[in-house]
């Protein structure tokens, strides 16, 4: 199935850019006409998961780069990096500048505060 969508660029050095992009669908779903629009919400729903949480785990979590192959590890790991997403997210709600409460600054903020700042978080005790 080919998708012709419109790319709007909104941050960054190349804000305001515009591109027209072809995009080729595999599935093994049969393409009727009236089904068209289920198909297109199903791609967005994909496309914004991996967005969120994915793209967070895959970059600054590093989760693609793991070296570890133990099945019991690979999942303890990642129950750890998703639950650190969740303190993450409620130290971000917290925070007045959104611009410096990237996950890096949530990493810096812990390794400084020894990690006595995640305690207060889940407490719901405001830092």
């Amino acid at each position: 199935m080919e998708i012709t969508r419109e790319v709007n660029i909104l941050r960054g050095k190349h804000r305001g850019t515009q591109s027209i992009e072809k995009i080729y669908y595999v599935s093994s779903r049969p393409v009727l006409a009236h089904d068209a629009t289920e198909l297109l919400d199903a791609i967005r729903l994909y496309w914004g998961i991996e967005n969120g949480l994915h793209q967070r785990l895959d970059v600054t979590a590093k989760e693609d780069s793991s070296r570890v192959s133990n099945r019991n590890s690979l999942l303890v790991l990642g129950m750890l990096r998703r639950a650190a997403m969740s303190v993450y997210h409620a130290w971000r709600r917290k925070r007045k500048n959104k611009r410096q409460s990237t996950l890096s600054d949530f990493h810096n903020t812990m390794a400084l505060r020894q990690h006595r700042l995640a305690g207060q978080i889940l407490k719901g005790a405001h830092p």
